[in-house]
């Protein structure tokens, strides 16, 4: 009588390993399978795999894809599924973030646009949206644009929360100012990608106005020349 096999996080991380590994040695077909068991099992024996999932992952599954066309197939299968789950638990937001990673990954925007207009309907959301504010604003589509960046105001007072909660959580590090620099900068990028948007979608007037009540939460050389034109 067989036994089922108990899966580790070792096995969780070697998966992936190996779907790098089969690619580069052009074990297409292997490396498929590896992405795809990776994929489906990674979170049942690793929770701390989900941001890598959604990320560093999928970007490899992608990158597949290049050399492989049936990657890219099985990959846009699974999102086509994932968002069929999701549409029988239209509240869960974190399948709907994981709808909305699989179409950023798969570069396809009009599938992005359906399903955050499909979350709106049920009121969920995803900061992913808010990361990926410059490809959507490059789509001319200036309604999406207008609905993603919502109420920059608000959006901005999100960051700065998240800044204020990172700068308490690190008040007891040793290398605490190291750190604030390098969380700063990446608050920065935000902040100055927020006010571009603005000033794309909402106008000048609007995005310098927003402009100067960033420089109260986070004066830095980017968000000071977020709208020096290039």
């Amino acid at each position: 009588m067989s036994t089922r096999k108990e899966y580790t996080k070792s096995d969780v991380a070697k998966a992936l390993r190996d779907a790098e590994r089969l690619a580069q040695e052009g074990k297409y077909e292997q490396a498929l399978e590896r992405h795809l068991w990776y994929h489906e099992n990674a979170l049942k024996y690793d929770e701390a795999q989900y941001g890598v999932r959604l990320s560093f992952a999928l970007s490899s599954w992608v990158a597949l894809g290049r050399d492989y066309p049936k990657a890219l197939e099985a990959l846009r299968s699974t999102r086509d599924q994932t968002f069929a789950n999701y549409l029988k638990s239209p509240s869960d937001a974190l399948l709907f973030g994981e709808v909305l990673s699989l179409d950023f990954a798969l570069d396809d925007l009009p599938s992005a646009k359906k399903h955050f207009y499909e979350g709106r309907q049920h009121k969920v959301t995803d900061s992913l949206v808010m990361l990926q504010r410059d490809r959507i604003v490059a789509t001319g589509d200036s309604k999406w644009a207008k609905d993603v960046i919502g109420n920059p105001r608000e959006k901005l007072e999100e960051i700065k929360k998240q800044r204020d909660m990172a700068e308490s959580s690190m008040a007891d590090f040793k290398d605490s100012k190291e750190l604030k620099q390098s969380l700063d900068s990446v608050y920065s990028v935000q902040i100055a990608s927020l006010l571009k948007a603005v000033d794309k979608v909402q106008g000048r007037a609007a995005a310098e106005e927003l402009q100067e009540a960033a420089l109260k939460v986070l004066d830095s050389i980017e968000v000071r020349t977020a709208l020096v034109s290039d």
